[in-house]
């Protein structure tokens, strides 16, 4: 890992390999999405994903539906352009900032968070919700993973070691955990459970149901 974290310092293929060796079951989620996301296609609509990265989640769905659904759009969204996919023909990837007020998403059947709110100033993160609440269609879904905050301090302290535990299993050195958790104390803001799945009421959302969650990692899907 660079010495400091910055998605900056990231090509797109190492990004991918550092976020599979730092979320627990980062795998397992996505394979699940896949099977999940079929319940939502509807034929000519718009699919987001915002803070894309390296857009690898738009690039698979669009792989793995193309035959069924060849008339969806797939369209990604992420502030760091060094993270985007280059050369990709069929999926739309575009860099900019997602709590610009001027940025729209229209016609939309599906929307993607992962593990991209945490990021946002807390003062534009129920905005940008209220904005994928209204661009999505009756029934349209937003799927969101979150890192949260522990209900009890007990439950914050297992949770946090054990990540721990595992980055270090997978190759990360103490000194690239604790770098990256300091790095991290200016940019990245989680909520606990019940402040965000208040938040997605708030906008308007009749569904809210986990889908994942190991340790501090959760992920749900929201249906409007």
């Amino acid at each position: 890992m660079k010495n400091h974290f910055k998605f900056e310092n990231y090509e797109p293929d190492l990004f991918i390999e550092h976020i599979q060796n730092s979320i627990p079951n980062y795998k397992g989620m996505r394979e699940m999405i896949p099977s999940i996301v079929s319940n939502f296609l509807v034929e000519n609509t718009n699919i987001y994903d915002i803070g894309c990265s390296a857009g690898d989640l738009l690039i698979e769905l669009e792989q793995t539906f193309r035959s069924v659904h060849d008339n969806l759009s797939y369209i990604g969204y992420d502030k760091a352009g060094n993270l985007l996919p280059k050369g990709n023909g069929v999926v739309d990837f575009f860099q900019r900032d997602i709590t610009e007020d001027r940025l729209t998403m229209f016609n939309t059947s599906l929307v993607f968070s992962l593990f991209t709110l945490q990021f946002l100033p807390l003062d534009k993160r129920a905005k940008v919700v209220q904005k994928i609440y209204d661009s999505l269609d009756k029934r349209g879904a937003f799927i969101v993973c979150e890192k949260i905050t522990a209900k009890h301090g007990i439950a914050e302290d297992i949770f946090t070691f054990a990540n721990y535990d595992m980055k270090y299993a997978n190759g990360f050195t103490p000194h690239d955990i604790l770098q990256k958790q300091a790095d991290l104390r200016s940019i990245m803001f989680p909520l606990n459970q019940a402040e965000n799945e208040n938040m997605f009421h708030q906008a308007g959302f009749r569904v809210i149901e986990v889908f994942f969650k190991s340790l501090n990692f959760i992920g749900w899907v929201l249906i409007k």
